[in-house]
């Protein structure tokens, strides 16, 4: 038995997680999406698709998607909410919004109860804190109002960098120094791993959950991409998996051997490089309608190229923007990097689009709609299709035994 799916897709963003499912057989019923160009885009490639264009988070918009549904069973929620954890290393607010949006993914399995879900995000998410849920009001008060300390300790901080502090603000500066230590040890008292906050919540709907970092590249992916996938089904009975590695870093005698004892006995390729994925571009010309825009470079910052050697970055104080490709390695994690993106590995230019597009293992034929610096944070959030459709493969042979159990 290999039946249709039908599935949800939530925060879908421009439609990279979408993309693996569909191409697995799997039928979009609906998606859910509050950014403008990443709607555009994601209507453009996915135009039998109804999608729910706001903030998901309001009443309103769940019940349009709750009538939009109503009449099909929906076997899989996939999606990726935007998480932000709250960091004593920075000025986080501990109440920010984009740390509760995983509540709306909750709520929704909740009421629509599919047989799975699939959720996605950052590898940060690992070591991500929250406040305490199970503050009382008096310990929020106090937990906010060091929050609030710290953060003045830290603009005094970078007042005094910038100027000469006034004597009230020295005193306050001082004092605040000397109880930083104090003020810290609170605040991470009250903070919480948020990946305990997301299991605890899909626990007290009834949802049965793991999860595992994924690396894009061992999926075919031509760039090194690690992302948390939560899998969760409301099954008690059923072994959640995960899907096995199709590529490896090295083809050693032990990666052989390891992957020969999984149940799946596939072949492992080598991880694909981005001169693999990208060498059919070298002679493209440019094409707005694809993508494949070139940037406009100035003559001295062409030279600071032509000076930049493989695996390297144009300047020294940056990680990924600007950073070299290795035509034998699979690129690093693709990232909007607000136009500071890969440098190509054979020409002085920075990546196309279109480029990092395949990097991110999207077809040619998907084509993304909105302004060029819309285009690459789009590029850069999104689900990798190929490890997409890793996921939506091993989540419909999950589905495939427990609908052949049911009968």
């Amino acid at each position: 038995m290999d039946k249709k799916y039908n599935i949800i897709d939530l925060f879908s963003g421009c439609g990279g997680f979408s993309q693996g499912f569909l191409k697995t057989g799997f039928e979009i019923i609906a998606a859910s999406e509050l950014w403008a160009p990443a709607i555009e885009t994601y209507i453009e490639n996915h135009k039998n698709v109804q999608v729910i264009e706001g903030d998901i988070r309001s009443p309103k918009k769940k019940q349009e998607l709750y009538d939009l549904i109503s009449k099909n069973k929906i076997n899989i929620i996939i999606g990726g909410p935007p998480c932000q954890g709250y960091s004593v290393a920075g000025n986080r607010d501990p109440e920010d919004p984009r740390g509760q949006l995983y509540l709306d993914f909750v709520e929704i399995v909740d009421h629509i109860k599919p047989d799975f879900f699939i959720m996605e995000d950052v590898k940060g998410l690992i070591n991500m804190t929250h406040v305490d849920p199970n503050l009382d009001s008096k310990q929020i008060t106090i937990f906010k109002n060091n929050c609030i300390k710290f953060k003045r300790y830290k603009d005094l901080k970078r007042y005094s960098a910038q100027r000469e502090l006034n004597n009230e603000e020295n005193k306050e500066f001082f004092q605040l120094k000397q109880d930083l230590k104090k003020i810290k040890k609170q605040i991470k008292i009250n903070l919480v791993p948020l990946i305990d906050k997301f299991l605890n919540k899909f626990k007290e709907i009834n949802y049965k959950v793991s999860w595992k970092l994924l690396n894009s590249a061992d999926y075919g992916v031509p760039q090194v991409r690690e992302r948390v996938i939560f899998i969760g089904t409301k099954y008690n009975d059923i072994k959640l998996k995960f899907p096995e590695k199709t590529h490896t870093k090295d083809l050693t005698q032990k990666s052989l051997s390891d992957f020969i004892n999984t149940e799946s006995n596939i072949s492992l390729k080598k991880w694909i490089t981005s001169k693999a994925a990208l060498k059919k571009y070298e002679n493209w010309r440019e094409s707005i309608e694809k993508n494949h825009i070139f940037t406009k470079h100035s003559p001295e910052f062409i030279q600071k190229l032509k000076n930049t050697p493989i695996g390297k970055n144009v300047f020294e104080k940056y990680t990924d923007s600007f950073w070299r490709l290795d035509p034998n390695r699979p690129a690093r994690t693709v990232k909007e990097n607000h136009g500071g993106v890969f440098v190509h590995y054979n020409f002085n230019r920075v990546c196309t689009p279109r480029e990092l597009a395949t990097l991110q293992s999207f077809d040619d034929s998907f084509i993304f709609k909105g302004t060029k610096s819309a285009v690459l944070k789009q590029i850069g959030n999104a689900v990798p299709p190929l490890m997409a459709k890793a996921i939506a493969e091993n989540v419909k042979m999950l589905l495939n035994d427990l609908y052949n159990k049911k009968g």
